[in-house]
Formats: structure tokens, sequence, C-alpha cells
């Protein structure tokens, strides 16, 4: 592990004395640095730990100093005492020592809360609350330990800090409020950080991931208590791939079931179906029409509550969602009838009008030479001309998507009635009597009879 310079370690003290006066943290006795020896004995022999055999060695009250490992194979029960320390040193240090088990200790206050210097192998860290000091846990050069069950809290630098240490495994820790979670010091080492499916692996404060799907990718719906996006230290040779939405060892909090239904013609990504999600969490559901269908609106309880696609439901009870579609409707137009038409200043046209396709309920609106016509709001409209000219008039249908159409433009002319009104020439029509064919007629018949009349002779005198 680098060396801490002298300021970083100024700074430390500072940061420390500021803890102190805000938690108001009491001066402790220094006892002085504690041994658990290479032959397994304790010195001094008067701290407040006892072992029966040289393997189990257990805190019998707090101890305010550091304690220093030189013993392979043992196991140190802190039995829920409390180390504490000065605002320096290592709570527990151990270095090129392998098998030890630490558990039950409340280690707070130091540089280092544990420390694993250079080959310190094959060690457990288990059960312990280590808050309050520069870095929580340190592993320097070491390797195999496995890293389970401990609350890490409100260390002022690093939560843990992995320097030139693979393949060890981290997995059901809690890791809250540290300045920074991980340091882990190269991405060419592999460490373990879960405990693989659907056991988990850590909690940490700072995740901001949402728990919406369970299983071993993360992909089928439902919350399982374990977030939905990996946690990444430093490239894939470390990542927590099952962080943990709770932190471990709290009961688990409540659920509730979301029920997804649709109408005819559409489906929902989570698709139907009943699915159990965490209290207080927001999922987010999508709404999928068919071909020649259109997504209307979400009823959710059955209320109609909005149109926005997709929809996000608060977790706060069991809910119901559904998802309503319709089928496509033709496009909405219009036509009126007459288009044209002559009148006479005074007279009235009567409009009709036909509506097809877009969504009913229709409005409507009739509209004179460009502007609308007050109260002409149905589907036919009476227009009474009350000057001479020509009138433009035309339809606007709006459906109740708020699709608008407009019928063509009519054209009415308006003509003027002259004073005393109109006069009209009274034509006498004769009858021309056939005389031409009676003359020739009888000219024909006068002249057979001159034909067919006895000649009479004359007498001559003599």
């Amino acid at each position: 592990m680098e060396k801490k310079t002298a300021s970083a370690i100024m700074l430390t003290l500072l940061l420390t004395s500021m803890l102190t006066l805000a938690f108001n943290i009491q001066p402790v006795k220094a006892e002085g640095t504690i041994y658990i020896r290479a032959d397994g004995s304790i010195e001094p022999p008067t701290a407040p730990i006892s072992s029966s055999d040289n393997v189990t060695y257990i805190f019998l009250d707090n101890i305010y100093n550091q304690i220093v490992v030189e013993r392979s194979n043992i196991i140190i029960d802190g039995n829920g005492y409390t180390l504490q320390g000065p605002g320096s040193g290592t709570g527990i240090s151990l270095s090129g020592i392998e098998n030890v088990t630490i558990k039950n200790t409340i280690i707070k206050n130091y540089n280092y809360g544990i420390g694993l210097w250079p080959s310190s192998n094959n060690n457990v860290i288990s059960g312990n609350n280590i808050t309050n000091n520069y870095d929580g846990i340190a592993l320097d050069s070491s390797s195999g330990n496995t890293v389970s069950g401990n609350n890490v809290t409100a260390n002022n630098s690093y939560g843990i800090e992995l320097f030139a240490s693979l393949y060890n495994v981290i997995y059901h820790n809690n890791f809250i409020g540290n300045v920074v979670q991980v340091y882990v010091s190269n991405a060419g080492y592999f460490n373990t950080w879960d405990d693989g499916y659907p056991s988990g692996g850590n909690y940490w404060s700072d995740y901001k991931g949402t728990d919406l799907n369970g299983g071993p990718y993360q992909n089928v719906t439902g919350s399982d208590g374990i977030g939905d996006t990996r946690v990444v230290f430093l490239y894939e040779n470390n990542t927590d791939h099952y962080p943990l939405m709770n932190p471990y060892g709290a009961p688990p909090p409540p659920t509730y079931t979301l029920t997804i239904t649709t109408t005819v013609g559409g489906t929902t990504d989570p698709a139907p179906g009943t699915y159990s999600y965490t209290a207080n969490s927001t999922v987010q559901v999508t709404a999928i029409p068919n071909v020649n269908y259109l997504f209307e609106y979400w009823e959710l309880d059955g209320i109609n509550v909005d149109s926005a696609n997709p929809y996000s439901v608060y977790m706060d009870k069991d809910h119901t969602l559904k998802a309503v579609f319709s089928p496509v409707q033709p496009p909405l137009s219009v036509s009126a009838s007459p288009l044209s038409a002559s009148i006479l200043a005074g007279q009235s046209v009567t409009f009709t009008s036909t509506v097809s396709g877009g969504y009913t309920p229709y409005s409507y609106q009739w509209y004179l030479n460009g502007a609308p016509v007050s109260g002409a709001t149905s589907n036919t409209w009476a227009f009474t001309s009350t000057t001479s000219g020509i009138y433009y008039i035309y339809l606007k249908v709006t459906d109740a998507k708020g699709n608008i159409t407009q019928s063509q433009t009519a054209r009415i002319t308006a003509a003027t009635v002259p004073v005393g009104g109109y006069s009209f020439p009274i034509q006498v029509q004769t009858k021309a009597e056939p005389i031409i064919p009676y003359i020739a007629l009888m000219a024909t018949l006068t002249a057979i009879f001159i034909k067919l009349k006895p000649k009479t002779k004359r007498k001559h005198r003599q």
C-alpha cells in the first residue's frame, strides 16, 4: 500500500478531530498496541481478549488502540465490542498472515479500520461494523480473501480499497455514505463482487438503478430485490452483477402487484399479466398497438388517467392498468351542397353536408366570405342574402381527436330586384292556316271540271 503523505496524515487528523466534535466522541483510553503473537500468546496479557485454545480470540470489553495479528489460522471475535483508535494507525492489522477470520467487531476512528498488508491471503472479514475511519478496509497485494456481511459506513476516503490485489470475493456488504465507496488500483486485477444469483452482491447507498426485472439476466418482469443494472468499478474485472436494492440483513420491503390488461387491438411492454414490484418503485409500461389500430388512453384502477405513452405507475398499492386501443379510422372528409346557386337578394339557400371518416362526435362551423358565422354550427345551414352580390360559403368539421377538414367553397350569386318589379311583353300567338294547299286543290278541281263539261255545237247561218 502506498504510504500516506505527511499532508494526507495531517488532513486525516483534522477530519478526525472534526468528527470527534460532530459526533461527541469522548477521548479514549490509550492501552498501547495489542499483539497476537505467532505462538498464540496475547501481549500485553492484561488486554481484554480471551483465548482458551490459541485459535479463537474473544473480546471481553471495548479496546482503545490497535491490534497486530502475527498468527495464522485463528478467529478474532469482537463479541459486539468496539475497537476504537486515536484517528491514526490500523484497527486490526495483518501482514503475511493467512486464514484469519475477523468478525463481530465495531471498528472506528483509525487511518485503516482493517488492513491486510502484502501476502495476507485467504482471510475472512465478516459481520463487522467499520465506520468513521479514513479508509474502512484496505487490501494491499493480498489475494483469496472473503469480505462479507459487513457494514462499511461513513468512512472519510474509501469504503474499501484494493491495491494490487486479486481473486478476492466481496459480497453482502453494506457500503453506506463513504466518500468513495470503492477504489481498485488496476483494471488487470480480477475480484468478485457478488455471490451470484439469487444470492446477490452488495448494497451501495449511491446506487441509482431500479428493480423492475428479475432473473439471472435481469430480463424477467417483476422485482427481485436486485438492481437491474450492474455496478462496474474498473472495467469488467471488478463488477457487482447483482447489486442489492436494500441493505443486506434488513427486512425485505413490502411488495405490490401490478396487473396489466388491454382491449382488442394491441399489447404492452411488459406484456399483459400480473407482476410483483417493490413498494414505492415506479413501473413504466408502454402500449403497442397492432396494425390498423391506435392507442387511445390508459385506465388505472378503472379510471381514465392519461394518454401518455409510456405511462409510469407508482407502486404505493396493488394496481390494475388497462391499455385501450381503437381501430384506425379513414381520413376525415366533408362535402357541402349546393356548390352554386343564383338567387334574388332576400332569398335563401339551404346548405347540407355529408361527413365521413375521422372520429365521432363531429363539430361544425359554417364560414361566409372567410369568416365564421355565429350560431352556424350544425350540419345544415340556411343562408339568406341581404344584398346583391357574390357570396362564398364553406364548412369546417372537427372530429373528436381534433382533426379538421374543410368542404369545397360554394359560389352564390344574388341579383337585385328592380323598382316596381319585373314586366314581361305579352305576345299573342296566331295560328297559321294552311291556305296554299287549299288554293292548289281548288285549281286542280276546276281544271278537271272544265275538261269534263260537254261541248255545244254552234249553228252557222247559211
